[in-house]
């Protein structure tokens, strides 16, 4: 007696995986040096200092978030591509040049999210 079982292929998800939490590393790095430099212009008074700071937290978190969804991408790969690919645009807006990086990276693991089937 021989059983087929039919296996439902399903593409693996490890480069968005990788590409999401590489760049939510380099995320959190970047939000922790604008964070330094609004703690280094405000010591010295510049107008500003606190909205730099208050954005690389907001960095982190944002961050945080895309590790997470890129950690669970195999549950819902449409609707989480989708909130890493936001994360990563998010993460360049926030902290602009310090954010390029890891942003790009971000981005491109929501984009092969959407694309790849």
């Amino acid at each position: 007696m021989e059983t087929n079982v039919v296996s439902k292929s399903t593409t693996s998800r490890v480069a968005e995986m990788v590409l999401g939490i590489i760049g939510g590393i380099f995320g959190i790095i970047g939000g922790i040096i604008a964070m330094a430099v609004g703690a280094v212009a405000g010591a010295f008074h510049a107008s500003g200092s606190s909205g730099v700071s208050g954005l690389g937290v907001a960095c982190i978190i944002v961050s945080i978030l895309a590790i997470i969804f890129s950690c669970i991408i195999n549950k819902k790969r449409v609707l989480f591509g989708l909130i890493i690919l936001i994360c990563g645009i998010l993460n360049i807006i926030f902290i602009s040049y310090f954010g390029i990086l890891s942003g790009i990276l971000i981005a491109i693991s929501g984009i092969l999210a959407l694309i790849r089937k």
